[in-house]
């Protein structure tokens, strides 16, 4: 996995080559097709996602149906214009089901990073757990800030 390219995704801001490395070892590429489900509401997730290509939409059921509440797309993290390039990220902090549902916008390709993994890589490096939590903070923050700009 290139490192230049995992370096420019907000996610992992500030992480060394040997942190990099560490994370490309546990990440699996995954594929999907316009309108497949990646996750559906009420599924218990142990994954977090970084989006390589295309975009994804988080969907909500309400009384009226279905609506798209947030859409992630591949983006830099100096870009205002998107929600963020990774998502799941509460599965690392929390086990409860997933509040909607996220689906393929386009053809899509994440990098998975399954829970027990990112565990166990956190386990030998503080200093990446640390890094990579503070950058999850970052993106929660700037989604806040741009939500309360509309």
């Amino acid at each position: 996995m290139d490192l230049d390219q995992l370096r420019s995704k907000m996610l992992f801001l500030g992480l060394t080559d040997a942190q990099l490395q560490a994370v490309s070892g546990i990440a699996q590429l995954r594929s999907f097709r316009r309108g497949e489900v990646i996750q559906r509401r009420g599924a218990l997730d142990d994954a977090l996602y970084v989006i390589e290509q295309g975009s994804v939409e988080l969907r909500v059921t309400t009384p009226q149906g279905e609506r798209t509440v947030a859409v992630f797309e591949r983006g830099s993290y100096v870009d205002e214009g998107f929600a963020g390039d990774f998502f799941g990220e509460f599965s690392l902090v929390d086990l409860e089901p997933w509040p909607a549902s996220v689906c393929a916008r386009e053809r899509t390709v994440v990098l998975e990073f399954k829970r027990d993994d990112l565990y166990e890589v956190f386990s030998r490096d503080v200093d990446l757990q640390i890094g990579m939590i503070l950058n999850i903070a970052r993106g929660l923050s700037r989604r806040l800030r741009l939500r309360n700009r509309s």
